[in-house]
């Protein structure tokens, strides 16, 4: 039993090496996949009792960038207090629409992150209230160090739904406060009333902000919310408000991803290659 044993397993070593040799000279490597790191974050504030490391992190394979621009993804209200909604925790996965976009040249490498809310996640207007960028990006940083470095000037956020209904946080934080300021802001099927736009109207002028919407389901108000939004807008304020054509019940999920691909792939487009 022990003779045949040691002949299985040095097949199996066999087998492995040649593997690891096909990898070399195809360019290819295990090590080299995508990567999905948790961690904690502000897990008293934001998190259910005995629920732990609400922070996640998406990130590509090792390349030629030294330091990697983040997006920032805060999902929406969380009725069951599931943990990482949108990175495979209820509802959808939106990380492989950010490896496809990635591996197909549409927009370059970059790190998506993103913490949870399961304390009273259920209202729209206690989401995300009191988040820090800057607190949440340092935790990013430690949670890969020796696995990715961020580039701190180039850090996006974006949020879904509920992310976008509490004027005093989520996408309405007052980034003017903040010691790290996002480059732009992109908001999803939020809440499309005055209160809401005249929030949003408080960031820095020099952070553009972005706003999808779908009008299959969830009625608003998208006329009162664009006036109050630009209200007193500076001339070199940029603002956008962009409806998706989609139907069907699901329309408010269904914004996403293809909200995230605009977004994206005019933010974060791949570099032009070297001549």
């Amino acid at each position: 039993m022990r003779h045949r044993l040691c002949i299985h397993l040095s097949g199996m070593c066999r087998r492995f090496t040649c593997l690891l040799a096909a990898a070399a000279l195809f360019g290819t490597s295990p090590a080299r996949a995508w990567q999905t790191s948790y961690f904690e974050h502000d897990d008293e504030r934001y998190l259910l009792p005995k629920q732990h490391q609400g922070g996640a992190a998406f990130l590509p394979p090792p390349g030629e960038e030294a330091a990697l621009p983040v997006v920032v993804f805060l999902h929406g209200t969380n009725e069951t207090g599931a943990l990482h909604m949108w990175f495979g925790g209820k509802k959808r996965d939106v990380r492989p629409v950010v490896q496809r976009l990635v591996e197909n040249g549409r927009a370059r490498p970059f790190i998506l992150a993103a913490p949870s809310q399961t304390r009273h996640a259920a209202v729209p207007r206690a989401l995300w209230s009191g988040f820090e960028l800057g607190a949440f990006i340092e935790d990013t940083a430690k949670a890969l160090s020796g696995k990715a470095q961020l580039d701190r000037a180039r850090v996006y956020v974006v949020g879904h739904s509920g992310a976008g209904c509490n004027p005093n946080g989520g996408v309405a934080t007052r980034w003017a406060t903040e010691a790290l300021q996002p480059v732009a802001v992109a908001s999803i099927d939020p809440c499309l009333d005055a209160e809401m736009g005249a929030a949003m109207a408080r960031r820095p002028t020099q952070v553009p902000l972005s706003v999808w919407w779908q009008a299959a389901v969830w009625p608003r108000s998208p006329e009162a919310f664009w006036t109050s939004l630009t209200r007193r807008k500076p001339p070199e304020r940029v603002d956008q408000l962009i409806q998706l054509k989609v139907s069907g019940p699901t329309a408010h999920d269904d914004v996403v991803p293809l909200a995230l691909e605009q977004f994206l792939s005019e933010w974060l487009p791949r570099a032009a290659a070297k001549s």
